[in-house]
């Protein structure tokens, strides 16, 4: 059964808001952004304005610049679907409350809350196509605010752009690995990728986090843990593009370093942009290399 949804991806104070569903069939409970089905001569914009109102009690607008279509299958309430989602960054119109208000909604709704923006995608992950498009969505929003910035012809906009590579290199990894049978040139191909982040992540370690705990007061473990993960899974990557290992195999293991490449490369720019884009680029430079 075809289904069009239109949803929003609102980000405040660092927080992703979101609301907490449970499917009437299985009883299963899980995390979604705000959203609904399209009504006949609704336009998507104000279909995910008006969900998002009767979900959550909040007013939010939608400029219809960000924003994502996606075609996925999902099942609910026992029935599956082939669901379209428009999904739209969204900004609060108001001020940022924790306390949300109370609403009368559906009987599966169990409330809206504000969730920290890393934990609520991965917590969305049960529904990975739901939590990558939201990921998305948020990556757009921030880059086109970020590139607006004073400062970002500095250090900020030399990490994007590493960053952008990095992404562009892992998309086409995953589209080697499903076209070419040679699993043992896609391994060589992968190498290139693999010693630019292990250099990246070094430097980052040596020159870019000192900043961070510095001017923060809280060294980032988190973007360290990152980074074991992300080892890991370059050698997971390695191992299953070895000449004759299996094809399935290797897309598995692809996919997973992908995912957690763009969840790492996301989750640090969310942390680490904003402070540098508080400083001159040349005071970020200084600072990086130590002056």
């Amino acid at each position: 059964m075809e289904r069009l949804r239109a949803s929003t991806v609102c980000e405040a104070e660092g927080h992703l808001l979101v609301v907490r569903l449970r499917d009437p069939r299985t009883g299963a409970v899980a995390l979604y952004p705000p959203g609904g089905q399209i009504e006949p001569g609704e336009t998507p914009e104000l279909a995910a304005q008006r969900e998002t109102l009767e979900e959550t009690g909040l007013h939010v607008s939608v400029s219809g610049v960000v924003k994502l279509v996606d075609r996925y299958p999902f099942c609910w309430a026992g029935v599956d679907y082939d669901v379209t989602t428009h999904y739209f960054a969204a900004a609060l119109e108001g001020p940022f409350a924790a306390n949300l208000p109370e609403v009368v909604d559906a009987t599966y709704n169990l409330g809206a809350s504000w969730v920290p923006v890393s934990d609520a995608l991965e917590a969305m992950a049960v529904h990975p196509r739901i939590s990558s498009a939201c990921a998305r969505v948020l990556r757009l929003a921030n880059h086109a605010t970020w590139k607006r910035h004073r400062n970002i012809d500095g250090p900020a906009s030399t990490l994007l752009g590493f960053h952008e590579q990095f992404r562009v290199a892992s998309a086409r990894l995953l589209l080697l690995v499903d076209r070419e049978d040679d699993l043992g040139w896609v391994g060589r191909a992968f190498q290139p990728l693999a010693q630019s982040l292990h250099h990246h992540h070094h430097a980052e370690e040596v020159m870019l986090f000192p900043v961070v705990h510095r001017l923060t007061g809280t060294a980032p473990e988190r973007l360290v843990t990152d980074h074991e993960a992300l080892m890991s899974a370059i050698d997971a990557v390695d191992e299953s593009l070895r000449a004759g290992a299996d094809k399935e195999r290797a897309k598995a293991a692809v996919l997973r370093f992908d995912d957690v490449l763009l969840a790492h490369l996301d989750r640090e720019e969310s942390l680490v942009i904003p402070i540098l884009l508080e400083m001159t680029p040349t005071a970020a430079w200084a600072l990086i290399h130590g002056a």
